[in-house]
């Protein structure tokens, strides 16, 4: 059984603060190159472009060498999620047990909006009861190597931790 506890940020400086929202627009930006590529193959090819395809596409882009590997790779999951429903959804009305009016293809996230930041298991760094945020080497550089470190909460501290998912 997987259990999850919620927490909000606290005692981040300013430019701390100022750092994890420009991951979480890399982040945005990077879910609407995703997804355009995806949309693009749908209506020229009218097949579902994969999660392995899309990759390959998007790690060229900006947007993926700004955040860490794994917390791109992870947007990059929701956006092939996102179109995945919607496929299970025209097969669902194709069937009878829904209806096609009501199905939408996935929209574009807002332009200069925030999307979440995705740690799995291997991006996930506590040190002395904090957790290190993963950045690129890109990223790092651009910031003078400064560093993100969030408060982790006591009662997780001997957990097996999974995921950790930052919501703007």
């Amino acid at each position: 059984m997987f259990l999850t506890q919620s927490n909000v940020i606290r005692k981040l400086s300013k430019s701390e603060y100022f750092m994890l929202r420009e991951m979480c627009q890399y982040s945005n930006n990077l879910y609407n190159v995703a997804l355009y590529n995806i949309r693009q193959y749908y209506f020229h090819e009218k097949k579902f472009l994969t999660y392995e395809s899309n990759y390959h596409e998007c790690k060229a882009n900006e947007n993926y060498k700004l955040l860490q590997a794994g917390v791109a790779q992870q947007t990059l999951k929701v956006a092939d999620r996102s179109f995945k429903s919607f496929f299970s959804l025209i097969k669902k009305a194709k069937s009878g047990e829904y209806k096609f009016k009501d199905i939408k293809i996935p929209h574009y996230r807002e332009k200069d909006g925030l999307f979440n930041l995705i740690l799995s298991t291997n991006a996930i760094n506590i040190k002395d009861g904090y957790l290190i945020m993963p950045m690129s080497i890109r990223f790092s550089k651009l910031h003078n190597k400064h560093k993100i470190r969030i408060q982790f909460p006591q009662r997780l501290k001997d957990k097996n931790i999974k995921e950790v998912r930052i919501l703007p």
